[in-house]
């Protein structure tokens, strides 16, 4: 990933300092954008890209409405301390890569939202959705402290997010790679286009805690996927969903609202697994998104592009 150009203006001597060129290095799910001049405290802000699959129900594929309880941290200081990943993994081993339960299983996989990532679930639970999700300036990065009081981070409308989806099927098993569906409609190479649009969910104050837009709005389009016959007989479908947000999201660091996200995907991406499967596969990246973030009489823009994060799932 490309580091981006920032533009920091100095509010309180009212000028431009020049742009400043990084060099190219890989960034991981998890970036910070740090002020890079010799200021007392140095603002940064936290975003992150996170993504889950699932088997269970007589489906393979993705379903944004299973929570997997509280089994997270439930502070932001809690939160970064945790020698444990949080995410939104329910009868699955990470370390053998294979399911607990296999009647239902989820695996989650990127950098979660600090506490939680749902507008209801209870502080330290998880959703098994796909998201994006960002931060308030913050003076100590990693920490889940030091955000600025009253500061502001907007993400740009016109934010977009690229979903890869690949489903591997047995040799016998062509007609379940070509059973993907998109809430119900048929996903095929033999089918369209298919497109749609999330609504805004904005959390109240009675609501995830820390979190403040827990749906950004915007709109999804699927493309015409493709079914292919690989050397050793199998198939594998492969798709791609975009996601990209119409409208411009601020957050305001008040009380406790420190986190805004983004939802990248469709409710239910579903396949029939009553062939057989192999594998089911998610990679979910950041096409472009723009966030400027104001704090302590400093305005910055972080450009992120080039993130991503995977996840897989097999019986």
């Amino acid at each position: 990933m490309t580091q981006p150009i920032s533009r920091r203006s100095v509010a309180k001597a009212g000028v431009w300092s020049a742009p400043v060129i990084a060099a190219s290095a890989a960034v991981p799910a998890y970036a910070a954008s740090t002020r890079s001049d010799d200021s007392e405290e140095k603002l940064t802000i936290q975003s992150g890209l996170f993504v889950s699959a699932q088997y269970g129900g007589g489906f393979v594929g993705y379903a944004s409405s299973t929570s997997t309880g509280p089994i997270h941290p439930t502070t932001p200081e809690a939160y970064f301390a945790s020698s444990s990943k949080p995410e939104s993994d329910l009868n699955w081993d990470d370390s053998a890569s294979k399911p607990t339960n296999p009647d239902l299983f989820i695996n989650g996989e990127g950098t979660f939202t600090p506490v939680n990532n749902s507008q209801t679930a209870s502080p330290g639970s998880y959703v098994a959705s796909s998201g994006f999700w960002w931060s308030v300036p913050t003076t100590a990065p990693k920490t889940g402290t030091g955000y600025v009081a009253g500061s502001t981070a907007t993400l740009a409308a016109g934010a977009t997010f690229v979903t890869d989806v690949e489903y591997t099927v047995p040799a016998n098993a062509l007609n379940a790679a070509k059973s993907g569906k998109i809430n119900g409609q048929a996903w095929t190479p033999n089918g369209r286009t298919l497109s749609g649009r999330l609504t805004e969910l904005v959390a109240s104050a009675g609501q995830a805690r820390y979190l403040s837009v827990a749906q950004a709005a915007g709109n999804w389009s699927a493309s015409v996927p493709t079914v292919t016959k690989n050397s050793d007989g199998t198939y594998t479908f492969k798709g791609r969903i975009t996601f990209t947000t119409t409208k411009a999201y601020t957050l305001k660091q008040t009380g406790n609202k420190l986190y805004g996200q983004v939802v990248i995907m469709p409710g239910i991406v579903s396949f029939s697994p009553a062939q057989g499967w192999i594998s089911y596969k998610q990679t979910s990246s950041i096409q472009n998104a723009t966030i400027t973030y104001s704090g302590n009489g400093y305005t910055d823009t972080k450009a992120l592009s080039g993130a991503e994060a995977t996840t897989q799932i097999n019986p």
